[in-house]
């Protein structure tokens, strides 16, 4: 029964116990009824791969799962990682209970054990369930580089080709690289070849050896797989190539004379002061010479030189190809003069022979051949000390049309070039021994050297292959 009371203006309704109970009742009812109505939780029973460890190399696995109260299915990566995980991200009915698919997992690029973590998603209208399951990933093996050669292992100067094999293991591709530096040529493929058999062969081509230096070519053969890499070094030789054969000089075949039918000329020369005989061509020229002092109160301008050589008698003729010793004036010497031994090939300046130390009063023999068209030798001998010095093959390509046994006042040259004043020098230089290959000489230079208005050097007559020069310019003090 419902009722009204007033109390302090406020209507309060009243209803009887045994009505509220009913209501109450009445609610319950239709909250059980609809529970009852929604489905049961999905639930996942099973998840699970097989096989539930994949080699390094990957593979596929088939994921298979039991579920209850599920309309739908899906497979989820839990996992990152930096190798390729490949599957069906869309759901899939699984009403009747089971769930079956395939993941494929890529290879390993590391030497670290991989675990890939998925799961299996149950779901219906009102919930979802994960069941988690594991793919256990093995680490890549270590590439290993068993054993690297070449064959041949030495290779001649003139180059050659080598065949390079290796033995490798758990390698996927193999590639030869260069690990030396050289001047000649090396030709092998830069591009990296599979060599998952475990085995790989190349070959290698060397260029000649341009020196006379045996050289070693070193080679790596790396193998490699995707997580590591194994070097393994070998070598190759390649032997010097040749020295030029210490060619010797030829045997002399003419000795410079005056008697007919060789004419005699006497020319005057504001450098020069010996001998020339003209008619070559001649392949070698060899002479011996004395070397004087110079007077000790010579002005420092002053200088004298003896040499030997081929070519240069003329404007029209201006190679030239000589060696021989300076001797100039030097405060800074204890004998207040310098000694210098020589060579020269115009139009280059003269080269310093520096392994031959020579003293005035020393015999030298200069002996200048044709190794080879248009290759010479330079020999200088110290014959007092036997010291010697001698030039590999030098390129000279003068007509070798005279032959000289020469005193010279030198050519300087700095700004401008001039003839330096013949140093006084004493005793007189003695050429000997004169000889050259080739014909007889046709005409044979007396050269006398000419300064100012005086005849400053003059040679003695020519005689049975010597002669000397002699100095007959001015006193050094009145210079």
């Amino acid at each position: 029964m419902w009722r009204q009371v007033a109390r302090r203006g406020v209507w309060v309704a009243a209803v009887s116990v045994g009505s509220a109970a009913a209501l109450v009742l009445t609610g319950a009812s239709a909250r059980a009824s609809y529970a009852a109505s929604l489905p049961a939780p999905a639930l996942v029973t099973s998840a699970s791969a097989s096989p539930g460890v994949v080699p390094a190399s990957g593979g596929t696995v088939s994921v298979n799962g039991t579920v209850e109260h599920a309309a739908t299915c899906q497979l989820e990566l839990l996992s990152s990682q930096s190798f390729p995980v490949v599957y069906s991200h869309n759901p899939r009915s699984c009403t009747s209970g089971v769930f079956s698919a395939r993941v494929t997992i890529g290879p390993n690029p590391t030497l670290v054990a991989r675990t890939v973590a998925l799961a299996l998603v149950a779901s219906n209208a009102t919930s979802s369930f994960p069941g988690r399951f594991y793919v256990r990933l093995l680490p890549a093996l270590q590439a290993r580089l068993l054993a690297a050669s070449a064959f041949p292992t030495v290779v001649p100067a003139s180059g050659g080709t080598v065949t390079v094999t290796a033995a490798v293991e758990d390698a996927t591709t193999c590639q030869l690289q260069l690990l030396s530096s050289q001047s000649f040529p090396v030709v092998y493929s830069h591009n990296p070849r599979n060599c998952t058999s475990g085995v790989f062969s190349a070959k290698v081509t060397i260029g000649p050896n341009p020196g006379h230096a045996e050289r070693t070519v070193a080679f790596a053969l790396v193998a490699r797989n995707l997580a590591s890499s194994s070097p393994g070094k070998f070598f190759v030789t390649l032997k010097a190539a040749p020295a030029t054969p210490l060619a010797t000089p030829p045997e002399t075949t003419v000795v410079p004379a005056v008697s007919p039918p060789v004419s005699l000329s006497v020319t005057r020369s504001s450098n020069w002061s010996g001998y020339s005989a003209k008619g070559g061509p001649y392949t070698e020229v060899k002479g011996t010479f004395t070397v004087p002092s110079v007077a000790s109160s010579a002005p420092l301008t002053t200088q004298v030189s003896q040499w030997v050589g081929l070519d240069g008698t003329s404007q029209s003729d201006p190679a030239l190809i000589q060696a021989g010793v300076d001797e100039f004036p030097d405060a800074r010497s204890p004998i207040g003069y310098d000694v210098q031994a020589w060579w020269e090939i115009l139009p280059a300046a003269e080269t310093n022979i520096m392994t031959v130390n020579v003293s005035a009063g020393d015999r030298v023999t200069v002996t200048i051949w044709q190794v080879t068209p248009g290759t010479w030798r330079i020999e200088l001998t110290d014959d007092t000390t036997g010291q010697s010095f001698a030039t590999p093959g030098e390129s000279y390509n003068g007509p070798g049309s005279s032959a000289e046994w020469i005193v010279e006042a030198t050519t300087e040259c700095q700004s401008s070039c001039h003839t330096a004043s013949l140093a006084p020098f004493t005793p007189p230089v003695v050429f000997s021994g004169l000889g050259m290959t080739g014909p007889q000489a046709t005409t044979v230079d007396d050269i006398v050297l000419v300064q100012g208005l005086n005849n400053v050097a003059t040679p003695s007559p020519l005689s049975a292959g010597s002669f000397k020069v002699s100095y007959t310019g001015p006193p050094a003090n009145n210079f």
